[in-house]
């Protein structure tokens, strides 16, 4: 009964998402339409996308903070309201300069949406938040799916931001009215959680896990699982167009492929996250999506590209994020609304600081189109590496088995 009465409140942490999902992949899709409006290159668009990480940068620790002050509900209604100003702006710039400024609103987006949609799910389902924290990737992975479609019928970008404004203000009328969880940490005695019923099994000797370590390297994996994929799929149409040759409407479409996997994947890890060890899952899914990646870079071809589209958007965008964050609060069961800011934090850098180094070295020729993917693969293996840190250190914690 609990649980059904924060239905509301699920739906519109849920509907922000999607919405989130394509909002956030529009610069990409809509490239041309913007460089034209905005005056720039592909350049530019990399420096609007940098812009977007350093609002979330300037503006995630403090989210989560304000989270916990004034209450999940409040705090999703300022990512709401910020994206709708992002989209606007957005639509009806005519210069970088103006692009920049709503830029920074979605960052904001970025940071508050985390803050408060993380938590509150965990808040409402305590017994089920690695499931429902990453079924978020599933909202976000459908919409990202479906938009290329639309974008192929809807040529108009400024068009398509106006439908999306007029989705997010009917979504902000859907969470006033929706109860939200109460934010305050409780005590959870004689509580099991179903999902991990066969791995909760505490160990009889150990130490605590650290912050300063295991916090840190946990933080350190949020941020490079998000930047292989927000890379990935930032600049895979510019993969399709520059080092394959193929249309752009063909190279856009290699996003449905990615979309199309990490959807698939949402529900298979949220059914894989009950029966094998998250740290276990985590450096399976790392590992393959580096293989995917080295894949079609080593043997460039439409079919590797949709290869390692498929891989990349399974193993790596397929929710694998959110399982990091379920085992971060699991080590540190008090103030998950700071946690989640510290591990958003990483991501926040990710969205500054990838397309910021890009920005650097990308052009419309397929060698530096190239190294972008060859960063993004160095990337993933470090992912690797800090993954199998934590499963050492792993067998010194006294902890559930994560």
């Amino acid at each position: 009964m609990k649980q059904r009465h924060y239905l509301g409140a699920t739906a519109s942490i849920y509907i922000n998402y999607a919405l989130v999902g394509m909002i956030t992949i529009i610069l990409s899709q809509y490239s041309t339409y913007f460089q034209k409006s905005w005056h720039t290159d592909i350049k530019g668009i990399s420096i609007v996308l940098a812009v977007v990480g350093l609002g979330r940068i300037l503006t995630i620790l403090s989210a989560g903070v304000i989270s916990d002050k004034i209450g999940r509900k409040k705090t999703l209604l300022i990512a709401l309201v910020a994206d709708i100003i992002f989209l606007l702006g957005a639509a009806y710039a005519h210069n970088l300069l103006m692009a920049c400024i709503a830029a920074l609103f979605f960052g904001v987006t970025n940071s508050f949406g985390d803050a408060a949609g993380y938590p509150a799910l965990t808040d409402a389902y305590p017994n089920k938040s690695a499931t429902m924290n990453s079924l978020v990737k599933a909202a976000m992975s459908l919409c990202q799916f479906l938009f290329p479609f639309w974008v192929a019928a809807v040529t108009d970008a400024r068009l398509t931001a106006i439908v999306l404004a007029l989705a997010l203000a009917a979504n902000i009328l859907l969470t006033l009215v929706s109860p939200f969880p109460p934010h305050k940490e409780t005590p959870q005695k004689n509580k099991v959680s179903t999902e991990n019923a066969t791995a909760i099994q505490p160990q009889t000797k150990g130490q605590q896990p650290k912050m300063a370590i295991d916090g840190a390297l946990l933080i350190a994996l949020g941020f490079t699982i998000c930047f292989t994929f927000y890379v990935f799929s930032q600049y895979l149409p510019n993969f399709g167009v520059n080092v394959l040759g193929v249309s752009a409407s063909t190279a856009k479409t290699l996003v449905s492929w990615y979309a199309m996997a990490s959807l698939i994947s949402v529900f298979i890890t949220a059914i894989a996250v009950t029966k094998i060890k998250r740290l276990t899952l985590i450096i399976i899914y790392t590992a393959l999506s580096a293989a995917g990646l080295f894949l079609m870079l080593l043997k460039p071809s439409l079919l590797t590209a949709r290869i390692g589209s498929l891989a990349i958007g399974f193993f790596g965008a397929g929710g694998i994020w959110q399982v990091g964050l379920s085992i971060l609060t699991s080590y540190f069961p008090k103030g998950h609304g700071k946690l989640t800011s510290y591990y958003s934090f990483m991501a926040a850098v990710t969205y500054f600081l990838g397309p910021l180094l890009s920005s650097f070295v990308i052009s419309t020729t397929a060698a530096s189109v190239l190294t972008v993917f060859w960063i993004t693969a160095v990337d993933t293996v470090i992912s690797v590496v800090i993954t199998l840190l934590l499963i050492q250190r792993r067998q010194h914690l006294t902890l559930p088995r994560n």
